[in-house]
């Protein structure tokens, strides 16, 4: 059997040759026709696809196809077509580079194709301290807004806090403010919530201090009022 296939190969060497040979910017990839084949829309699905091109013939005889691009940015392509959307990258690919390149070979990609590593733990606390710092101004402008009428002396009023709390994580938007839409059910995490909601106050109205008690009705206890009365 062995020789019967050697002496085929012999006759027919053209049509044995499974693999491509791509010379990328000085750099030789391999890669299988059944890979490439299964988008022969694409530039390099025409190379195995097309008989009538001369790269196509210069692959049936196991030559190297020559193509002027970014080696270092090839092997992205050759995964779209192992495993398809999305494609999975490092943190140090240049997105607008990849999407030009994938776009050179005929394939269709956005940003939201391309999925980056995870972040990491010192990553996503600082994601999640930037969402509680913007829902905390949020809620302290409606603080504000509702204890606005006696400030150039004191104000005090007890306000309900659910409302403001879910209203300002919608407002901010995304995984980690979505959280934090669940923290009116947690005494604990509202109390640490209104500890960065009596900074923004402080800031929003300068020359005033602030005391924030949260009460156990869902109601904060306001009180905002200028240091010397």
């Amino acid at each position: 059997a062995l020789f019967s296939l050697l002496a085929y190969q012999a006759v027919h060497p053209t049509t044995m040759t499974s693999f491509v040979r791509l010379n990328v910017g000085g750099r030789e990839f391999s890669v299988a026709k059944s890979t490439l084949s299964r988008h022969p829309d694409t530039l390099l699905g025409q190379l195995v696809t097309n008989e009538s091109t001369a790269e196509y013939q210069q692959i049936q005889q196991g030559q190297p196809v020559f193509i002027d691009r970014d080696p270092a940015l090839f092997s992205h392509v050759l995964d779209y077509y192992r495993d398809g959307l999305p494609l999975l990258i490092d943190a140090s690919v240049d997105t607008r580079k990849l999407i030009r390149e994938m776009r050179f070979f005929g394939i269709d990609v956005s940003e939201s194709d391309l999925q980056g590593p995870p972040p990491s733990e010192q990553e996503r606390a600082s994601r999640r301290d930037e969402a509680m710092r913007r829902v905390a101004n949020k809620v302290a402008l409606g603080l504000l807004v509702q204890v606005r009428r006696e400030i150039s002396i004191h104000s005090y009023a007890e306000v309900p806090y659910e409302e403001l709390i879910i209203a300002a994580a919608e407002w901010v938007g995304g995984p980690d403010a979505a959280e934090i839409k669940a923290f009116p059910g947690d005494i604990g995490k509202v109390a640490m919530l209104f500890g960065m909601v009596r900074q923004e106050v402080k800031g929003e109205a300068r020359g005033f201090y602030c005391s924030l008690i949260p009460l156990q009705n869902k109601r904060v206890a306001v009180k905002i009022y200028r240091p010397d009365r």
